[in-house]
């Protein structure tokens, strides 16, 4: 048996499209099905009648959405936090936010972590703890 060496072999051809489509589909079925928002929970406790907390009530009003708040009548920026410090510590009870009618859920975030990095240990939307 002789070999024959002039004949020549085309290599298989493999297709790569089905490939590229399965990339494809698993590319598009994570970005559809992965959210890449990150959610916080905001611990602030909502004022009631019924229940009402024996400490002072400290009355904080957010003013604007720059960050300029009143804290019993003193104004105040959110960025002075030293002298935000000092006024929060100077004072003991429950820090009660108000918020100024078109100010945007961004800044009151804002307002309740500045008051907790300066100290402040309960926060209450309204000023009353349930």
């Amino acid at each position: 048996m002789l070999l024959d060496l002039d004949t020549v072999r085309t290599p298989a051809r493999i297709s790569l499209t089905p490939l590229i489509d399965v990339v494809f589909i698993l590319l598009l079925f994570f970005m559809l099905s992965s959210s890449f928002s990150q959610w916080r929970q905001l611990d602030l406790p909502i004022p009631t009648a019924a229940k009402a907390d024996a400490r002072e009530v400290i009355l904080v009003r957010l003013l604007d959405n720059d960050g300029t708040i009143s804290i019993d009548g003193e104004q105040l920026s959110l960025m002075a936090g030293e002298r935000l410090s000092e006024v929060i510590a100077a004072r003991q009870g429950v820090f009660g936010i108000d918020v100024a009618e078109g100010v945007h859920t961004q800044s009151l975030v804002r307002l309740v972590d500045a008051l907790k990095l300066a100290g402040a240990e309960t926060v209450s939307l309204g000023g009353v703890l349930p």
